[in-house]
Protein backbone atom coordinates (compact mmCIF):
# COMPACT_ATOMS: atom_id res chain seq x y z
CA UNK A 1 0.00 0.00 0.00
CA UNK A 2 2.71 2.36 0.66
CA UNK A 3 4.51 1.56 -2.28
CA UNK A 4 1.38 2.81 -4.60
CA UNK A 5 0.40 5.90 -2.35
CA UNK A 6 4.31 6.85 -3.40
CA UNK A 7 3.22 6.44 -6.85
CA UNK A 8 0.17 8.96 -6.37
CA UNK A 9 2.10 11.59 -5.01
CA UNK A 10 5.11 11.57 -7.47
CA UNK A 11 2.36 11.41 -10.35
CA UNK A 12 0.02 14.60 -8.71
CA UNK A 13 3.79 16.29 -8.25
CA UNK A 14 4.91 15.77 -12.15
CA UNK A 15 1.82 15.42 -14.28
CA UNK A 16 -1.44 16.49 -12.56
CA UNK A 17 -2.82 13.23 -12.88
CA UNK A 18 -3.82 9.68 -10.88
CA UNK A 19 -2.75 6.81 -12.28
CA UNK A 20 -3.97 3.27 -10.72
CA UNK A 21 -1.48 0.24 -10.17
CA UNK A 22 -2.50 -3.51 -9.95
CA UNK A 23 -0.62 -5.96 -8.46
CA UNK A 24 1.23 -7.90 -11.06
CA UNK A 25 -0.34 -6.43 -14.03
CA UNK A 26 0.32 -4.49 -16.78
CA UNK A 27 -2.26 -1.61 -17.41
CA UNK A 28 -2.08 1.34 -19.88
CA UNK A 29 -4.13 5.00 -19.56
CA UNK A 30 -3.77 8.28 -22.18
CA UNK A 31 -3.38 11.30 -19.98
CA UNK A 32 -3.89 14.05 -22.90
CA UNK A 33 -3.07 11.50 -25.39
CA UNK A 34 0.55 10.48 -23.79
CA UNK A 35 0.85 6.81 -23.07
CA UNK A 36 1.05 5.57 -19.61
CA UNK A 37 2.87 2.42 -18.69
CA UNK A 38 3.02 0.97 -15.77
CA UNK A 39 5.15 -2.03 -15.18
CA UNK A 40 5.47 -4.27 -11.67
CA UNK A 41 8.68 -6.17 -11.75
CA UNK A 42 8.06 -8.78 -9.01
CA UNK A 43 8.47 -12.01 -8.54
CA UNK A 44 7.37 -14.25 -5.89
CA UNK A 45 9.38 -17.35 -6.87
CA UNK A 46 12.67 -17.81 -5.38
CA UNK A 47 15.35 -16.70 -7.69
CA UNK A 48 19.19 -18.22 -7.86
CA UNK A 49 21.98 -15.93 -7.96
CA UNK A 50 22.87 -13.09 -10.29
CA UNK A 51 20.06 -14.05 -12.47
CA UNK A 52 18.20 -10.87 -13.00
CA UNK A 53 19.52 -7.53 -12.73
CA UNK A 54 19.82 -5.60 -9.36
CA UNK A 55 19.84 -2.04 -8.23
CA UNK A 56 22.37 -0.93 -6.55
CA UNK A 57 22.02 2.41 -5.08
CA UNK A 58 25.17 4.69 -6.03
CA UNK A 59 26.09 6.28 -2.64
CA UNK A 60 28.12 4.23 -0.74
CA UNK A 61 26.20 3.90 2.49
CA UNK A 62 23.75 2.04 0.13
CA UNK A 63 25.91 -0.29 -1.75
CA UNK A 64 24.16 -2.84 0.40
CA UNK A 65 21.09 -2.60 -0.12
CA UNK A 66 19.43 -4.43 -3.39
CA UNK A 67 16.25 -3.53 -4.53
CA UNK A 68 14.16 -6.39 -6.13
CA UNK A 69 10.52 -5.30 -6.32
CA UNK A 70 10.40 -2.34 -9.12
CA UNK A 71 7.65 -0.19 -10.53
CA UNK A 72 8.08 1.09 -13.34
CA UNK A 73 5.93 4.02 -15.01
CA UNK A 74 6.54 5.06 -18.26
CA UNK A 75 5.68 7.76 -20.47
CA UNK A 76 6.15 7.39 -24.41
CA UNK A 77 8.42 4.84 -23.44
CA UNK A 78 11.10 6.70 -20.90
CA UNK A 79 10.91 5.75 -17.59
CA UNK A 80 9.21 8.83 -15.56
CA UNK A 81 8.67 7.13 -12.23
CA UNK A 82 10.23 4.31 -10.09
CA UNK A 83 8.91 2.68 -7.28
CA UNK A 84 11.56 0.32 -5.94
CA UNK A 85 11.27 -1.53 -2.55
CA UNK A 86 13.36 -3.87 -0.57
CA UNK A 87 13.73 -5.20 3.21
CA UNK A 88 14.96 -1.95 3.96
CA UNK A 89 12.56 0.69 2.66
CA UNK A 90 11.07 1.95 -0.53
CA UNK A 91 12.64 4.80 -2.84
CA UNK A 92 10.46 6.37 -5.35
CA UNK A 93 12.61 8.02 -8.31
CA UNK A 94 10.73 10.77 -10.56
CA UNK A 95 12.46 11.89 -13.78
CA UNK A 96 13.59 15.07 -13.52
CA UNK A 97 12.94 16.28 -10.43
CA UNK A 98 14.18 14.67 -7.80
CA UNK A 99 13.99 11.19 -5.37
CA UNK A 100 11.48 10.18 -2.55
CA UNK A 101 13.49 7.57 0.04
CA UNK A 102 11.86 5.73 3.07
CA UNK A 103 13.76 3.37 5.51
CA UNK A 104 12.57 2.87 9.16
CA UNK A 105 13.72 6.33 10.50
CA UNK A 106 14.71 8.43 7.87
CA UNK A 107 12.36 9.84 4.76
CA UNK A 108 14.22 11.89 2.88
CA UNK A 109 13.28 13.83 -0.39
CA UNK A 110 15.69 15.24 -3.11
CA UNK A 111 14.73 17.78 -5.22
CA UNK A 112 18.02 19.22 -7.51
CA UNK A 113 20.78 19.66 -5.12
CA UNK A 114 18.79 19.58 -2.11
CA UNK A 115 17.94 16.81 0.35
CA UNK A 116 15.88 17.40 2.86
CA UNK A 117 15.86 14.24 5.98
CA UNK A 118 12.87 13.76 7.99
CA UNK A 119 14.04 11.51 10.87
CA UNK A 120 12.29 10.13 13.08
CA UNK A 121 14.20 9.04 16.88
CA UNK A 122 14.10 8.92 20.36
CA UNK A 123 13.73 12.48 21.45
CA UNK A 124 11.05 13.65 18.35
CA UNK A 125 11.62 14.14 14.94
CA UNK A 126 14.32 16.20 13.33
CA UNK A 127 14.46 17.76 9.43
CA UNK A 128 18.15 18.26 8.20
CA UNK A 129 18.47 20.12 4.72
CA UNK A 130 21.81 19.35 2.88
CA UNK A 131 23.76 19.79 -0.52
CA UNK A 132 24.00 16.25 -2.07
CA UNK A 133 25.53 15.59 -6.17
CA UNK A 134 22.96 16.21 -9.16
CA UNK A 135 21.97 12.75 -10.50
CA UNK A 136 22.29 12.00 -14.56
CA UNK A 137 19.79 10.24 -15.80
CA UNK A 138 21.14 8.86 -18.52
CA UNK A 139 24.40 7.46 -17.16
CA UNK A 140 21.97 6.77 -13.66
CA UNK A 141 24.97 7.33 -11.38
CA UNK A 142 25.46 10.55 -9.44
CA UNK A 143 27.42 13.51 -11.06
CA UNK A 144 30.99 13.68 -9.63
CA UNK A 145 31.38 17.64 -8.46
CA UNK A 146 33.21 19.84 -10.68
CA UNK A 147 35.25 22.82 -10.79
CA UNK A 148 33.20 26.06 -11.34
CA UNK A 149 34.98 29.45 -11.73
CA UNK A 150 33.67 33.33 -11.23
CA UNK A 151 33.64 35.35 -14.57
CA UNK A 152 29.99 35.34 -15.30
CA UNK A 153 28.20 38.40 -14.03
CA UNK A 154 26.71 41.89 -14.11
CA UNK A 155 29.72 44.49 -12.72
CA UNK A 156 29.92 47.44 -11.98
CA UNK A 157 33.17 49.99 -11.05
CA UNK A 158 34.99 52.92 -10.80
CA UNK A 159 37.19 54.14 -13.64
CA UNK A 160 40.47 56.39 -12.58
CA UNK A 161 43.72 57.15 -14.50
CA UNK A 162 47.65 56.38 -13.03
CA UNK A 163 50.62 57.65 -14.43
CA UNK A 164 49.31 60.76 -16.79
CA UNK A 165 51.84 62.18 -18.56
CA UNK A 166 50.91 65.34 -20.46
CA UNK A 167 54.33 65.99 -22.20
CA UNK A 168 54.19 67.69 -25.51
CA UNK A 169 51.01 69.81 -24.41
CA UNK A 170 50.71 73.48 -23.37
CA UNK A 171 50.63 74.41 -20.18
CA UNK A 172 47.07 75.33 -20.34
CA UNK A 173 45.94 72.00 -22.06
CA UNK A 174 47.12 70.18 -19.14
CA UNK A 175 45.31 67.54 -16.94
CA UNK A 176 42.38 67.66 -19.66
CA UNK A 177 41.43 64.37 -18.61
CA UNK A 178 40.93 64.80 -15.51
CA UNK A 179 37.89 62.77 -14.09
CA UNK A 180 34.51 63.28 -11.94
CA UNK A 181 35.24 59.77 -10.75
CA UNK A 182 31.54 59.23 -8.74
CA UNK A 183 30.52 59.70 -12.40
CA UNK A 184 33.13 57.71 -14.06
CA UNK A 185 31.58 54.26 -14.32
CA UNK A 186 32.40 51.28 -15.53
CA UNK A 187 29.77 48.35 -16.73
CA UNK A 188 30.49 44.79 -17.13
CA UNK A 189 28.45 42.22 -18.98
CA UNK A 190 30.47 38.53 -18.31
CA UNK A 191 27.67 36.19 -20.67
CA UNK A 192 30.25 33.23 -21.46
CA UNK A 193 32.21 31.42 -19.02
CA UNK A 194 34.21 28.37 -19.59
CA UNK A 195 36.35 26.09 -16.70
CA UNK A 196 39.43 24.23 -16.82
CA UNK A 197 39.89 21.89 -13.63
CA UNK A 198 43.49 21.83 -12.75
CA UNK A 199 43.09 18.76 -10.10
CA UNK A 200 41.76 15.01 -10.71
CA UNK A 201 40.08 14.32 -7.13
CA UNK A 202 39.42 18.22 -6.30
CA UNK A 203 37.76 20.86 -7.24
CA UNK A 204 39.89 23.83 -5.56
CA UNK A 205 42.17 24.72 -8.25
CA UNK A 206 41.45 25.66 -12.50
CA UNK A 207 41.53 28.06 -14.86
CA UNK A 208 38.47 30.48 -16.49
CA UNK A 209 38.06 31.67 -19.52
CA UNK A 210 35.00 33.11 -21.68
CA UNK A 211 33.44 36.31 -23.24
CA UNK A 212 32.33 39.65 -22.32
CA UNK A 213 31.31 43.35 -22.39
CA UNK A 214 32.81 46.41 -20.80
CA UNK A 215 31.76 49.57 -21.08
CA UNK A 216 34.16 52.27 -20.00
CA UNK A 217 32.42 55.97 -19.12
CA UNK A 218 35.25 58.76 -18.65
CA UNK A 219 33.80 61.66 -16.90
CA UNK A 220 35.84 64.86 -17.82
CA UNK A 221 36.05 66.99 -14.69
CA UNK A 222 36.57 70.06 -16.99
CA UNK A 223 33.57 71.73 -19.42
CA UNK A 224 35.51 70.20 -22.40
CA UNK A 225 35.20 67.41 -25.46
CA UNK A 226 37.91 65.38 -27.47
CA UNK A 227 39.07 66.80 -31.06
CA UNK A 228 41.84 65.23 -32.67
CA UNK A 229 44.17 68.12 -34.54
CA UNK A 230 47.30 66.59 -36.72
CA UNK A 231 46.48 63.05 -35.77
CA UNK A 232 46.73 64.04 -31.90
CA UNK A 233 44.10 64.50 -29.19
CA UNK A 234 43.51 67.79 -27.85
CA UNK A 235 40.50 69.22 -25.04
CA UNK A 236 38.07 71.54 -27.04
CA UNK A 237 36.52 73.65 -25.10
CA UNK A 238 32.39 73.80 -24.90
CA UNK A 239 30.69 77.33 -25.44
CA UNK A 240 30.95 78.96 -21.81
CA UNK A 241 27.22 80.24 -22.61
CA UNK A 242 25.90 76.60 -22.42
CA UNK A 243 25.04 75.18 -19.15
CA UNK A 244 26.77 71.72 -19.09
CA UNK A 245 25.25 68.98 -17.56
CA UNK A 246 28.01 66.54 -18.82
CA UNK A 247 30.33 65.56 -20.95
CA UNK A 248 32.39 62.65 -21.42
CA UNK A 249 34.09 59.68 -23.30
CA UNK A 250 33.03 56.04 -23.66
CA UNK A 251 34.14 52.99 -24.64
CA UNK A 252 33.06 49.65 -25.53
CA UNK A 253 35.15 46.64 -25.72
CA UNK A 254 34.45 42.76 -26.13
CA UNK A 255 37.02 41.18 -23.23
CA UNK A 256 38.50 37.59 -22.79
CA UNK A 257 39.90 36.38 -19.69
CA UNK A 258 42.69 33.89 -18.48
CA UNK A 259 42.50 33.67 -15.07
CA UNK A 260 44.29 31.19 -12.45
CA UNK A 261 41.33 30.74 -9.92
CA UNK A 262 42.12 29.14 -6.17
CA UNK A 263 39.04 28.00 -4.15
CA UNK A 264 39.16 27.68 -0.09
CA UNK A 265 36.76 25.90 1.59
CA UNK A 266 35.53 27.43 4.55
CA UNK A 267 31.95 26.24 6.17
CA UNK A 268 29.23 24.23 4.60
CA UNK A 269 30.50 23.66 1.39
CA UNK A 270 31.09 27.40 0.92
CA UNK A 271 34.24 28.82 -0.51
CA UNK A 272 36.51 31.94 -0.59
CA UNK A 273 37.73 32.60 -4.33
CA UNK A 274 40.89 34.26 -5.22
CA UNK A 275 41.60 34.70 -9.20
CA UNK A 276 44.44 36.61 -11.16
CA UNK A 277 45.58 36.36 -14.64
CA UNK A 278 45.03 38.80 -17.71
CA UNK A 279 41.82 40.18 -19.43
CA UNK A 280 42.43 40.95 -23.63
CA UNK A 281 39.66 43.28 -25.32
CA UNK A 282 39.21 44.33 -28.71
CA UNK A 283 37.54 47.92 -28.84
CA UNK A 284 34.12 47.78 -30.88
CA UNK A 285 33.19 51.87 -30.38
CA UNK A 286 34.04 55.03 -28.90
CA UNK A 287 31.64 58.47 -28.92
CA UNK A 288 31.93 61.83 -26.93
CA UNK A 289 28.55 62.51 -25.72
CA UNK A 290 27.77 66.47 -24.45
CA UNK A 291 24.67 67.04 -22.79
CA UNK A 292 23.77 71.09 -22.26
CA UNK A 293 21.30 73.75 -22.18
CA UNK A 294 21.04 76.61 -24.53
CA UNK A 295 18.31 79.17 -24.41
CA UNK A 296 16.58 77.18 -21.99
CA UNK A 297 16.54 74.10 -24.58
CA UNK A 298 17.96 70.82 -23.44
CA UNK A 299 20.60 69.25 -25.79
CA UNK A 300 22.50 66.17 -26.35
CA UNK A 301 26.00 66.11 -28.90
CA UNK A 302 27.23 62.41 -29.43
CA UNK A 303 30.32 61.92 -31.68
CA UNK A 304 31.07 58.86 -32.74
CA UNK A 305 34.81 58.16 -33.00
CA UNK A 306 37.88 56.11 -32.87
CA UNK A 307 39.41 59.23 -30.64
CA UNK A 308 42.98 57.31 -31.01
CA UNK A 309 42.07 54.68 -28.39
CA UNK A 310 44.06 51.32 -28.41
CA UNK A 311 42.21 49.00 -30.64
CA UNK A 312 43.40 46.22 -29.13
CA UNK A 313 44.73 46.08 -24.93
CA UNK A 314 45.40 44.15 -22.44
CA UNK A 315 44.78 44.42 -18.67
CA UNK A 316 46.08 42.61 -15.30
CA UNK A 317 42.67 41.02 -13.15
CA UNK A 318 42.81 39.99 -9.87
CA UNK A 319 39.19 39.06 -8.41
CA UNK A 320 38.38 38.00 -4.77
CA UNK A 321 34.99 36.84 -2.96
CA UNK A 322 32.79 35.25 -0.62
CA UNK A 323 29.49 33.66 -0.75
CA UNK A 324 27.45 37.49 -2.30
CA UNK A 325 30.56 39.17 -1.60
CA UNK A 326 32.88 39.74 -4.97
CA UNK A 327 35.56 42.08 -5.89
CA UNK A 328 37.32 42.77 -8.94
CA UNK A 329 40.25 45.01 -10.01
CA UNK A 330 41.91 45.91 -13.22
CA UNK A 331 44.84 47.86 -14.20
CA UNK A 332 45.89 48.37 -17.52
CA UNK A 333 48.93 46.77 -19.13
CA UNK A 334 48.19 49.49 -22.02
CA UNK A 335 47.66 52.94 -22.37
CA UNK A 336 44.06 54.44 -23.38
CA UNK A 337 45.11 55.76 -26.43
CA UNK A 338 47.84 54.87 -28.36
CA UNK A 339 51.21 55.73 -28.43
CA UNK A 340 51.84 59.67 -29.17
CA UNK A 341 48.70 59.86 -30.39
CA UNK A 342 47.60 61.49 -27.11
CA UNK A 343 48.58 61.88 -23.16
CA UNK A 344 49.98 59.26 -21.65
CA UNK A 345 47.30 57.86 -19.36
CA UNK A 346 47.04 53.98 -18.03
CA UNK A 347 43.56 52.90 -16.80
CA UNK A 348 42.22 51.07 -14.06
CA UNK A 349 39.04 49.93 -12.49
CA UNK A 350 38.08 49.01 -8.83
CA UNK A 351 34.25 47.31 -8.45
CA UNK A 352 32.05 44.95 -7.65
CA UNK A 353 29.83 41.92 -9.02
CA UNK A 354 26.48 42.39 -8.52
CA UNK A 355 24.78 39.40 -9.82
CA UNK A 356 26.71 36.33 -10.79
CA UNK A 357 24.85 33.89 -13.43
Amino acid sequence: MKRYLLILFALILTLGSQAQVANDSLKTDSIKKKKIIVEDNWSNKKQKKAKRPEYRAPESKKRNTIYKDTTDIKVLNKDFIQVMESGKGTKVKVRGIGDFEDDSDTTKIRIGRKQINIIDGWHGTRIRIEKVRRWDEETKTYKKPTFRGHWTGFEMGINAFANSDYSGYATADKDFMDLNLAKSIAVNLNFLQYDISLQKNKTNIGLVTGMGLEWNNYRFDQDITLQEIDGKIYPNPINSDWSVRKSKLTSLYLTVPLLLEFQIPVKNDHKIHMSAGLVGGLRLGTHTKIKYKKSGNTHKDKDRDDYNLQAFRYSAQVRLGYRAINLFANYGMTDLFRNNKGPELTPYTIGLTLVRF
